[in-house]
């Protein structure tokens, strides 16, 4: 009875020790992925920006920069 026990904690300790594992691979993963999402997020505003800026300068040039300022304004 001793020795199966024995064995059944063994393999208890193995199995844990292999959940451990795998628990410190995923947290890794959440946080290299935490930091990608951070990046995409950064690079999607940046583009936002900039379409926003090309956008007011072909309008600035189609209508001019003085009724375009005041389209933008709101005046």
């Amino acid at each position: 009875m001793s020795d199966q026990l024995e064995t059944r904690i063994v393999r208890l300790e193995i199995v844990s020790d292999h959940h451990a594992e795998d628990i410190k691979e995923l947290r890794d993963t959440t946080t290299d992925l935490t930091a990608t999402m951070h990046s995409i997020v950064k690079n999607l505003s940046q583009i936002k920006y900039l379409a926003m800026g090309a956008l007011f300068v072909i309008i600035a040039q189609t209508i001019g920069l003085d009724k375009a300022l005041r389209l933008l304004l709101g005046s």
